[in-house]
């Protein structure tokens, strides 16, 4: 009955945390278990229980598993969404550089289409310009352009007439300009001539006062020494003079020569200039050759690396097998596995490749045009000639006798509406009659069925049938190895060796199959015609059809290297040269500087003589200016040491000197402002006539704009049929250059579809990845969750047990609890004092009277607790050393606690008997019990005892189990 409500608590907390009843629904049964103890109920819960946790834990597990996988499966999921988008960004890519491919293309396009547009117009004028071009129109031309040529010389002769006019006046200009300037320069002597006498006159006034007498004398003697003075100065400024000439002719020697060592730098430079230029254009124009070498080669790589190949990896095993086929009383009886495994090997090594451009051709597979038969021809006999040169055997030749052939052939399996997996062999023959050659049987063709759904077809895919047909017919396809005797030409069972030149061509034919079900299956075509089937030459024609093999282009290839090997050395070498003459040049512009410095330097040493001969001019004009000071001094002394009738003669004629001065002043002032006028009207007829000259040159410049037009016009006439071929070759040009920008541009384009339809898919990958991913992580998250509530049920049941554990010991501890205090009860009850409800009881189960049980106290009759006695946990009244008291030991008890206690009084009430004291009065000191000094209340000692058991039995009680 206990384990039924614990694991009914348990089940119902789980159930409504929403996981047990999901995950492990053996669990609930719990909630059914029998409510007896006995041991069956029990073992049923305990191995539901067991069952619930082997189920929990099986949970778990998968739970884990399960994520564990779902985890995998997310980061796989993961991954390819990385993968995705890292393919979509990378297409996204190339589509944005081939976006820029087209529009690059486009721009050629437009350009090439302007230039057809502008060569069309020229054209159109051209013409237009030819039928104006008659006898009238040219003569009328001619003589326009000899009227023009009059104009022109008129309008030339008076231009110069105009500007000779200019001349002439702007001479009289000039005459003038010089007359005042001349004017000018007497009015200025004039004017200094007037200030000088003006001067004189003032001395002369200043000499008749006899109070500047002395002064004039010293003046006198100041002007005599100052001149002695400039004397020595003049002699001074002579020498400097001197040696000013001497320095500046060693400094003109110095310029020379630097300047002679600039010119010769400078023609250095100049010519390695010219050099190192000539260097850099040799270098340029080999690099153009190198880099025109280098695109032919990689033009050719890439061809080549475009070009479809097939390999024979060990060419003696390939021949082996073959003729083990052949050998032996039955055709490939002797076909070991290693020859199996080898042409396996071959035919799965080697395979198709693909082209943009030929997928971008769609053809209608059963009327082939003649270009496509010859481009289909070309592309198998490659293929075909590649194999023959490995093996050693002679070439196969396409022709258009073999190209004939083919389109017959297969016009007549149209014609015949051929539906077998076999030859048409009557339409093989009757093509083979017509064409000259051996008929009655199929001595021609070999053939590849390819099946599939589709009519539509490119030319892409009639190349993949052509190929895939060479490979698995000469990799014995079929078990056998005649199909790779007629491909490789050899007669049926000769050694492969013995191959020999055929003619070859190519074709194809799509027909229904009309068997246990309709389909569509695409044939391709082999015809090889050996020179003996040819019957009548004059109906197969021989004529070799021109195209370039894969051999062709590796011998261009080869061709173009040794041409870029050339050019490179050269170019190395012309850069070796230019490097040199960089250097050179570099040289010589710095022995250019150096010497330009030296110029420089040179240049910059001051010039003297200028100087000095300005100095010395300085101090003649003084020495001349102070003499004539000095005389007039001289002539003031003499005057002033003179007699008044010789002072007043000199001021007479001071002022006779300043009148005549004056009036000289007034005529070179009167001669000036008329000077001016004069310039002032020939500088008016200067402007006036250099209008006209301007106008009159301008008339030429008309004039000659009018002539050249009339010749421009004249020559057009004349040339006009030869502008018209130039405009014709110019809009052929301009076509030309169209056509493959044009083609260049649908190339781009279809690129460009491409790449946007691979975008496409790369995105709607990346659509489908993020889908799948999004899918495999809510599968995780759900496998988490799932992972979560299993170990959450697992642990509840874990807790659960733990718990069945803890109060199963619980439970034990308690019972032994009980038994123990039972068993200590039992023996306090048999040896003495103990506590029973609220009495105090002896040993034989009779009351004390006098004492009762009080908080776990005894109390005596006066409601005091009696001193050194205590209730233990078993109820037993013990004293201080804890020994329970009895009816023998109670008064002995007392006494060593040292109190005085009455004799112990017996008595039997109702058949009962009684234990009790009694106390003495409180004034008999020497009888009475020792007292604690404690108030207590009113409560028996019965009753403090049943109280104190009443707490102690609820302690005890803590935790026992209860039952329903």
């Amino acid at each position: 009955m206990k384990k039924k409500v614990l694991t009914t608590t348990i089940a119902t907390g789980l159930m409504a945390a929403g996981v047990l009843t999901t995950q492990n629904p053996a669990s609930a049964k719990a909630d059914t278990v029998p409510t007896g103890d006995n041991a069956t109920s029990t073992n049923e819960v305990a191995t539901q229980e067991s069952d619930a946790k082997t189920i929990a834990q099986n949970n778990v597990n998968t739970a884990q598993t399960n994520l564990d996988k779902s985890k995998a499966d997310t980061q796989n999921a993961s991954d390819s969404l990385q993968q995705a988008k890292v393919n979509e960004t990378t297409t996204q890519k190339a589509v944005d550089e081939q976006t820029g491919k087209v529009s690059d293309a486009q721009n050629n396009v437009d350009k090439a289409q302007a230039d057809v547009t502008t060569a069309q117009n020229g054209l159109t004028a051209a013409q237009e310009n030819a039928k104006n071009a008659t006898e009238t129109n040219i003569q009328a031309a001619k003589d326009n352009v000899a009227t023009q040529e009059q104009n022109v010389a008129t309008a030339q002769e008076q231009a110069k007439q105009a500007n000779d006019g200019v001349a002439e006046q702007t001479n009289k200009v000039d005459d003038a300009q010089k007359a005042v300037n001349d004017a000018q320069k007497n009015t200025s002597a004039a004017q200094a001539d007037v200030t000088t006498a003006q001067k004189t006159v003032d001395d002369a006034k200043a000499a008749m006062d006899p109070a500047n007498v002395q002064a004039t004398v010293d003046a006198a003697n100041k002007a005599e020494a100052q001149v002695n003075q400039d004397k020595q100065n003049v002699a001074t400024a002579q020498n400097n003079l001197d040696n000013a000439k001497a320095a500046d002719a060693t400094r003109q020697t110095n310029i020379d020569n630097t300047q002679k060592a600039v010119n010769t730098a400078q023609a250095n430079v100049d010519f390695s200039t010219k050099q190192a230029q000539e260097m850099k254009d040799q270098f340029n124009k080999y690099q153009g050759i190198k880099d025109a070498a280098q695109k032919e080669v990689d033009g050719l790589n890439d061809k080549l690396s475009n070009v479809n190949t097939i390999t024979i990896s060990d060419v003696e095993a390939y021949k082996k097998a073959f003729n083990d086929w052949y050998t032996g009383s039955k055709r490939g009886e002797n076909w070991t596995e290693e020859d199996k495994n080898f042409l396996n090997d071959f035919m799965n090594s080697n395979t198709y490749k693909g082209n943009v451009a030929d997928k971008n051709i769609t053809v209608d597979i059963n009327h082939l045009t003649a270009d496509q038969i010859k481009e289909l021809s070309l592309f198998s006999a490659d293929l075909l000639n590649q194999v023959r040169n490995q093996l050693g055997l002679p070439k196969v030749i396409v022709t258009e006798g073999s190209l004939k052939l083919a389109k017959d052939v297969t016009d007549n399996y149209v014609s015949d509406n051929w539906d077998k997996f076999d030859h048409d062999v009557d339409g093989i023959s009757r093509a083979a009659a017509e064409n000259g050659l051996l008929s009655g049987g199929n001595f021609y063709e070999d053939a590849i069925f390819s099946s599939d759904f589709s009519e539509a077809s490119t030319m892409d895919d009639l190349k993949s049938i052509l190929y895939t047909g060479i490979v698995t017919m000469i990799g014995g396809s079929g078990d056998e190895m005649l199909h790779a005797a007629g491909l490789l030409g050899v007669d049926f069972g000769d050694d492969i060796s013995t191959g020999k030149e055929q003619y070859f061509s190519a074709g194809t034919s799509m027909f229904p199959i009309k068997e246990d079900q309709m389909w569509i299956t695409k044939m391709g075509h082999f015809f090889n015609v050996s020179k003996d089937y040819i019957r009548d030459s004059a109906k197969f024609s021989t004529t070799e059809v021109p195209g370039t093999s894969t051999e062709d282009l590796v011998t261009q290839l080869n061709t173009a290297k040794a041409k870029l090997a050339s050019a490179t050395d050269a170019l190395n070498k012309a850069k070796d040269a230019d490097t040199q003459a960089q250097q050179i040049l570099a040289k010589n512009k710095v022995e250019l500087t150096t010497a330009q410095d030296n110029l420089t330097k040179a240049q910059n040493v001051p010039v003297q003589t200028e100087i000095a001969q300005k100095a010395l001019t300085d101090v003649q004009n003084k020495l001349a200016a102070d003499t004539k000071i000095n005389e007039d001094a001289q002539a003031k002394k003499e005057a002033a040491l003179g007699d008044e009738a010789a002072k007043q003669k000199v001021l007479d004629q001071a002022n006779a000197n300043l009148a005549t001065a004056q009036k000289a002043l007034i005529d070179a002032q009167t001669k000036q402002k008329a000077a001016e006028n004069n310039l002032s009207a020939e500088k008016a007829k200067l402007a006036s006539l250099q209008q006209v000259a301007n106008e009159k040159t301008q008339d030429v410049k008309a004039a000659q704009v009018a002539l050249d037009d009339a010749k421009n016009k004249l020559a057009t006439l004349e040339n006009a049929p030869l502008l018209v071929k130039a405009a014709e070759d110019k809009l052929v040009t301009a076509q030309k250059a169209l056509d493959p920008v044009e083609n260049a541009l649908v190339s781009e384009k279809a690129k460009l579809s491409a790449l946007k339809q691979d975008l496409a898919d790369a995105q709607a990958d990346v659509t489908t990845a993020q889908k799948n991913y999004d899918e495999k992580l809510a599968i995780q998250t759900k496998a988490q969750t799932d992972l979560d509530n299993a170990k959450k049920v697992l642990q509840a049941i874990y807790d659960r047990e733990a718990l069945e554990a803890q109060i199963a010991a619980q439970e034990k501890a308690r019972e032994e609890a009980e038994k123990k205090a039972a068993e200590e009860k039992a023996q306090a009850e048999k040896n003495g004092y103990h506590v029973d409800g609220n009495k105090v009881v002896d040993e034989n189960g009779n009351q004390v009277s006098n004492w009762t049980v009080k908080n776990g106290q005894i109390i005596d009759n006066k409601g005091k607790v009696v001193s050194g006695l205590t209730i233990n946990k078993a109820g037993a009244v013990v004293n201080k050393t804890g020994q329970q008291i009895n009816s023998k030991n109670v008064v002995d008890n007392l006494q060593a606690n040292k109190r005085t206690q009455a004799p112990v009084v017996q008595s039997k009430v109702a058949g009962k008997t009684y234990v009790s004291t009694v106390v003495a009065p409180e004034k008999a000191k020497t009888n009475a019990l020792p007292q604690t000094g404690e108030k207590e209340s009113k409560t028996t000692l019965v009753g403090a005892v049943l109280v104190g058991l009443g707490s102690l039995v609820g302690l005890f009680g803590l935790g026992r189990k209860k039952e329903y």
